[in-house]
C-alpha cells in the first residue's frame, strides 16, 4: 500500500494516469495486464475436488483436500525463451501466432492455506504417476489418481507442503489414472513429416511375441504393418556386435491362439526373443509430436500457479482459494524418469520465462545418473525412458552431463548442463545410489570424460551419493532372477532430510552440507581392475565382468542443433569413462553418505546385482538396485566357509550391543542433517528385525530376508 501511494501522488502531481498504470504494473499490484503479456497457460480447468484421506488430519496442518484438472496453453513460438523447443515453429498457430497444447494436473492443498508452510512440492507426473508420496510419505505405490490418493505416513502434508503433480509425456495411454498431455504434431507446410523409430526389447524369458513399447506406452507405429524397410537387429550384450534378423522371420503383432494380431506394440519372432539377447527394432513412422512442449508446459504451469492471480477467462488460481497467497518458494523433486525430464529442462534453459523468472527455485534430481532423457528431440518417446535393467542398455539417454564446463577431447565440444541456464540458477540437489555408478555412468556428474580428474561443480549445486541405497521404494524379498539378495537398505530417510536442506537453502538461503561424493581425491573412485582387486573374496558370489559406459553417439548432422535424428539407431563412438566407488574391506562402496546400515553392517552392501543363469545373461547388472550378501553369523562359519568377512558375533557380542551401536551411528548421521529425528527410531526397530532374520536364518537356505 506504501508503494500504492507513492505512486497515486506522482500520478496526481504529474498529471499522467499512464505513468501511474505502469508503476503499478512495475511493482505487481496491478499483475493482469503484465501477466496477460506474458502468460503461456491459457486456462485451468478444475474438473474434480474431493478430501484426501476422507479429511484426515495431519497434524497442526490440517486436512487436506485433492484436485483434478487440465491446464491449456497457448505459446507463442518465436519467443526467444522457446527457440530451444525442437520442431515448436513446425505447428499449426491459431489467428494469433499461438501455439496450443493441454496437460492434466493433480494439485493437493491444505483446507485452510494459513497453515501451510506456503511452499510449493512439483512433481514431474512419472509415467503418470505421482510416485514422490511414495519417495517421502512411505505410500504404496498406486496410479489410482481418480480415486482417493495414497498419502502414506504423510510426511509432506504435516510439514505444510501444497503439492503439484502435471503430465508432461504425450506418449502414456489414455487413462483417467495417469497425468498426461496432449502435444501437437509437427508438420513441413502442412505435409507429413516422416522419421526412423527406434526401439530395444529385451526379455527375461524365451516368448516368442514381445513388446517394444512399455505397457503404458503407446508409441508411433510403423508407416506399414508390413514394411520391407524395417530392421530387426539383435546382440548379445551391451558391447556386443548387431546382427540382422532377416525380414521374413518377424512381423509386427503379437500371437492369440496360434494366430497373428496386428499390434504396433509387439513384435513376433518366428525363432522367439532369447532372454539373453538385445533386440533393437528401427523402422519409419509418420507426424511426430513436439514432446518439448511438454516441458514448457511445467515451466508455464508452474509460472502461473506462483505468480497469477487467475487465467485469461478469470478462473482463479486454486492456490489462492480461502485465503492461499503464492507460495514463497517452489521446489522441484524427480526420481528416475521425472528427473531426466527436469535435467532436460535445465540443459534446454527452459526453467524461466523471458522476465528472468525461475520456474522453480530448487530442485531434488534423485537417482538420475550422468543422464539427460532423450526428450527433446523429433520422434522421441518420453515413456520409453530407460526403468530398472529393462533398457538399461538403450542409447535412450544423451550422455553426459556434467555439473562444470569441460572440453570432450574426442569430439572437441566444449560446455556444461547450465550452458542454456539464465541467472540467477535453481539450487540443485544431484542424489545418486551406488547402482547408478554401475548402471547409469553416474561419476561422469563430477569427473572429466576421460575419468582422469574430479571436477568442480557450480556453486549452486550440491551432488550426494547414498551407498548401497535401492530405486525401488520397497524391499522385495524374493530374489527372483537375480545373484544375490536384494539390498535391505531404504534410502528414503536420507532423502527426506536432503528435501528438508534443499527447502532451508531455498526459503532460508540457510548452507546445506557440502557434497558428499566418491572421488579420486579421497580414493574412493576407480575403474573396474581397481574395484575388483579391493573387493573381498566372497563365497558364492560372483562378481561383476564389467559394468555401464555410456558410449558417443552419432545421430547424424541434424540432431545436435535441430533435434533431429537421420542416423537410427546411432552409430556408436568410443565410450566415455565411467568409475565406480571403491569397496571397503567387506566390499561395501565408500565415499558416500553411510546409513546406519552401512556404517553397522550385518553384511555386504554393493550397487551391483547380477542376473543369475536363467535369465540366459548372466553378467548383466540388474539397473534397480544392489546386492545384499550376510556376514558369517560365528567364527564357526566363517571359518568352515572360509569368509575373510568378519562374523556378525565378532563384531557384536550381543543383540544389545548391535542395537545400541546402530543407534549411535544414526543419531551420528541426524546430527550431520543426513536424518531426521522422526525416522532414527523406526529404522533401529528395522534393523533389530533384521538382525533376528540373519541370526535365525539357516545358510543352506536360499531364500532371501
Amino acid at each position: 500500500m506504501e508503494y500504492f501511494g507513492v505512486a497515486l501522488k506522482m500520478a496526481i502531481i504529474t498529471k499522467s494516469w499512464r505513468q501511474f498504470l505502469i508503476s503499478m504494473a512495475l511493482i505487481g499490484v496491478l499483475t493482469f495486464p503484465l501477466e496477460q503479456a506474458a502468460a503461456d497457460l491459457e486456462r485451468i480447468e478444475v474438473l474434480d475436488r474431493k478430501l484426501v484421506g476422507n479429511g484426515k488430519s495431519f497434524g497442526k496442518v490440517g486436512p487436506y483436500e485433492q484436485l483434478r484438472g487440465r491446464l491449456y496453453f497457448a505459446v507463442e513460438p518465436n519467443a526467444q525463451k522457446n527457440q530451444n523447443i525442437v520442431d515448436i515453429t513446425l505447428v499449426a498457430r491459431d489467428a494469433r501466432g499461438h501455439v496450443h497444447f493441454a496437460a492434466d494436473f493433480l494439485l493437493l492443498r491444505p483446507i485452510d492455506p494459513t497453515r501451510g508452510n506456503n511452499r510449493m512440492l512439483y512433481e514431474p507426473a512419472n509415467l503418470g504417476e505421482a510416485s514422490i508420496l511414495t519417495l517421502f510419505n512411505d505410500a504404496a505405490k498406486t496410479n489410482s489418481l481418480s480415486k482417493s490418493i495414497e498419502y502414506g505416513n504423510g510426511f509432506l502434508m504435516e510439514q505444510g507442503y501444497t503439492l503439484l503433480w502435471t503430465g508432461w509425456s504425450w506418449d502414456l495411454t489414455h487413462s483417467d489414472e495417469r497425468l498426461r498431455a496432449d502435444l501437437p504434431i509437427a508438420t513441413t507446410d502442412g505435409k507429413t513429416i516422416y522419421g526412423r523409430v527406434t526401439n530395444e526389447i529385451i526379455v527375461r524369458k524365451k516368448v516368442k511375441s514381445a513388446r517394444q513399447f512399455p505397457r503404458l506406452s503407446v508409441g508411433y507405429a510403423p508407416l506399414r504393418t508390413n514394411d520391407l524397410d524395417a530392421r530387426l537387429l539383435v546382440r548379445d550384450s551391451a558391447f556386443g556386435e548387431n546382427r540382422i534378423i532377416s525380414r521374413d522371420q518377424w512381423r509386427f503383432g503379437h500371437m492369440v491362439n496360434g494366430r497373428l494380431i496386428y499390434d504396433p506394440a509387439f513384435i513376433t519372432l518366428d525363432t522367439g526373443f532369447d532372454p539373453g539377447s538385445i533386440y533393437t527394432v528401427t523402422y519409419f513412422a509418420r507426424s511426430p509430436h513436439v514432446s518439448g512442449l511438454g516441458l514448457a508446459g511445467i515451466r508455464d504451469a508452474l509460472l502461473f500457479f506462483r505468480s497469477r492471480r487467475t487465467d485469461d477467462h478469470n478462473t482463479p488460481n486454486p492456490i489462492l482459494v480461502s485465503g492461499g497467497t503464492f507460495p514463497r518458494a517452489i521446489i522441484a523433486v524427480g526420481n528416475g524418469q521425472s528427473a531426466h525430464a527436469l535435467q532436460t529442462m535445465i540443459h534446454y534453459g527452459l526453467t524461466s520465462d523471458e522476465r528472468g523468472r525461475l520456474a522453480f527455485d530448487g530442485a531434488l534430481l534423485n537417482s538420475i545418473g550422468s543422464g539427460r532423457g532423450n526428450i527433446n528431440t523429433r520422434f522421441s518417446q518420453p515413456a520409453r525412458a530407460p526403468s530398472g535393467d529393462l533398457d538399461i542398455d538403450s542409447p535412450s539417454f544423451l550422455f553426459p552431463f556434467a555439473a562444470t564446463t569441460q572440453t570432450d577431447p574426442v569430439t572437441g565440444e566444449n560446455g556444461s548442463s547450465f550452458d542454456n541456464m539464465g541467472k540467477p540458477l535453481p539450487k540443485l540437489f544431484y542424489v545418486n545410489t551406488t547402482t547408478d555408478y554401475w548402471t547409469r555412468g553416474a561419476s561422469l556428474i563430477h569427473t572429466d570424460v576421460d575419468g582422469s580428474k574430479d571436477l568442480k561443480t557450480q556453486p549452486s549445486t550440491r551432488l550426494f551419493m547414498i551407498p548401497g541405497g535401492r530405486l525401488e521404494y520397497t524391499h522385495d524379498e524374493r530374489q527372483q532372477d537375480l545373484s544375490n539378495c536384494s539390498t535391505t537398505l531404504n534410502n528414503r530417510p536420507i532423502l527426506r532430510a536432503l528435501l528438508i536442506q534443499l527447502d532451508a537453502w531455498v526459503t532460508l538461503d540457510s548452507e546445506p552440507a557440502p557434497s558428499v561424493i566418491p572421488s579420486h581425491a579421497t580414493t574412493t573412485l576407480g575403474n573396474l581392475q581397481v574395484y575388483l582387486k579391493k573387493f573381498p573374496n566372497v563365497p558364492r558370489t560372483r562378481t561383476p565382468a564389467q559394468f555401464f559406459k555410456p558410449r558417443r553417439l552419432n545421430f547424424g548432422k541434424r540432431f545436435t542443433m535441430q533435434g533431429v535424428a537421420d542416423v537410427k539407431p546411432p552409430q556408436l563412438g568410443r565410450a566415455y569413462t565411467s568409475l565406480v566407488p571403491i569397496p571397503d574391506v567387506d566390499g561395501t562402496d565408500t565415499g558416500g553418505i553411510p546409513l546406519p546400515g552401512i556404517a553397522v553392517p550385518l553384511g555386504t552392501y554393493t550397487g551391483w546385482n547380477l542376473a543369475n543363469a536363467s535369465t540366459g545373461a548372466p553378467d548383466r547388472l540388474d539397473g534397480s538396485g544392489g546386492s545384499f550378501i550376510p556376514f558369517p553369523r560365528n567364527e564357526d562359519e566363517r571359518l568352515t566357509d572360509k569368509d575373510p568377512r568378519i562374523s556378525i558375533k565378532e563384531r557384536y557380542p550381543s543383540r544389545k550391543i548391535y542395537r545400541e551401536s546402530y543407534a549411535t551411528a544414526a543419531h551420528a548421521l541426524a546430527e550431520k542433517g543426513f536424518l531426521l529425528n522422526m525416522d532414527i527410531n523406526p529404522m533401529i526397530d528395522r534393523a533389530e528385525r533384521l538382525y533376528d532374520q540373519i541370526m535365525t536364518h539357516n545358510p543352506a537356505n536360499e531364500t532371501c530376508f
